[in-house]
């Protein structure tokens, strides 16, 4: 059976009007025609394409209709016959296609991915959204696409994707925009966890701390007393290459950030210890300018901070 034959069996059979990728593929689930080489839909599409053609042109009526672009049916005996607008067939025809940049652009946006200029060109062709002149429309589709984005650079519509691939430059405006919806869900996640530790009874946090600590690394985790809120709060060691190293750690629920007198005080409060190596502030809020200022002097313990936003993040 002919292209041409199974085209029609497949039409009459149909309660619907048929893309041509739907044509062939119900050819060939029927065994009306073989798939010969790697484009059975592209030679579906030159046939019907053809005997449309030839009836516009002057030729025998074609058993095929376009009520649309891409899509077919059998002619029905109503639909008008070609003599009665042949005069104008052909200019209506040709009016009704695309430029090659218009055409790739409405067929990825419908695909919705990035394609290869191929597949955009053979779309293109099928769904008569273009009217080659030229021997190589792939070419001609390709130059037009490169030449747009060399031009315009980001204010192109079109971005290039990989050799021969090409996307739209809208898709990346709704992943900016899919991001920073991510972003502000994350934010209010965080701040939602902020608020629910500083509402929790002061040991607690303090116990939470330390399972935090050792999810870090630290052991000999030590929660020195029912704090006040004031002083060291929890010890524990790390170990950083060979040596180890004993942390003193104070924990601030906070909404205000931590300053400059509260991380002086604490270093006062480290010295008064033994074998103390390191001070560690985790806090709710922030902290000031001058606190940071403070914890890092030269010449003396250091203190490593760590704020709410860093807090939620090793949550």
């Amino acid at each position: 059976m002919t292209f041409i034959e199974a085209a029609i069996t497949v039409l009459a059979k149909a309660n619907e009007p048929l893309s041509i990728a739907e044509i062939t593929r119900l050819a060939l689930e029927e065994g009306l025609i073989e798939s010969i080489g790697n484009t059975p839909r592209q030679t579906m599409a030159n046939i019907i394409a053809a005997s449309i053609r030839r009836e516009q042109e002057g030729g025998e009526l074609s058993p095929f209709f376009r009520v649309g672009r891409g899509l077919y049916r059998l002619r029905q005996q109503d639909d008008p016959l070609p003599e009665h607008y042949l005069d104008n067939a052909v200019f209506w025809h040709y009016s009704d296609f695309l430029s090659y940049k218009e055409a790739a652009y409405e067929i990825l946006q419908f695909e919705g991915r990035p394609m290869h200029v191929s597949e955009i060109t053979t779309l293109a062709i099928e769904w008569e959204l273009i009217n080659p002149q030229g021997m190589n429309p792939e070419a001609s589709l390709s130059a037009q696409l490169y030449r747009d984005i060399q031009q315009k650079g980001a204010a192109s519509i079109f971005r290039r994707e990989g050799a021969g691939i090409f996307g739209l430059a809208e898709w990346e405006r709704d992943v900016d925009s899919i991001s920073k919806m991510a972003s502000q869900q994350r934010h209010a996640v965080k701040q939602q966890l902020l608020n629910v530790i500083r509402h929790i009874d002061p040991y607690a946090f303090e116990q939470l701390v330390a399972r935090l600590l050792s999810k870090m690394g630290y052991n000999n985790i030590i929660v020195t007393r029912r704090s006040a809120d004031e002083g060291v709060d929890v010890v524990a060691d790390i170990s950083v290459g060979v040596m180890m190293l004993k942390t003193a750690i104070q924990v601030k629920r906070l909404r205000s950030n931590v300053g400059r007198p509260l991380v002086s005080q604490f270093r006062g409060d480290m010295l008064a210890m033994k074998n103390i190596d390191q001070g560690l502030i985790i806090t709710t809020s922030g902290f000031t300018k001058g606190a940071l200022e403070v914890a890092r002097l030269p010449n003396t313990i250091p203190i490593i901070l760590i704020d709410g936003d860093q807090l939620t993040d090793l949550l």
